[in-house]
């Protein structure tokens, strides 16, 4: 079973037909020149074949699809961090806790060998 990062990513790759946040025709976007080695636009253009998409749609799915993954990278971080202050603050509570059981050893046991 993939992890439900993999999922969104495979999802959002796959499945799901992605709009722009414009919804702007791609007829009326500007074009933008990008410059790839000829081993990598192999195999995008590949890639794209086998999706049935153009190159320039294989790139944009891509490219959302790694900033969707890098979205929830931060994400993790940010729960894991949350998870490591919450034990963090939970072991100062137990140093705390076991330091005044052994103080309150320490005294009944001076105070039992000052009865003796």
């Amino acid at each position: 079973m993939m992890p439900l990062h993999q999922a969104q990513i495979w999802l959002h790759y796959e499945v799901m037909p992605k709009k722009s946040d414009n919804d702007i025709p791609v007829a009326n976007l500007t074009p933008f020149g990008l410059r790839m080695q000829p081993g990598l636009k192999r195999q995008m253009e590949e890639a794209a074949r086998l999706s049935g998409r153009s190159l320039n749609s294989e790139i944009v799915s891509r490219l959302e699809a790694s900033l969707l993954q890098a979205d929830d990278s931060r994400e993790i971080d940010t729960q894991i961090r949350e998870l490591i202050d919450g034990h963090e603050q939970r072991i100062i509570e137990l140093e705390e806790k076991l330091k005044e059981l052994v103080q309150s050893r320490l005294i009944e046991l001076v105070a039992k060998m000052n009865d003796d």
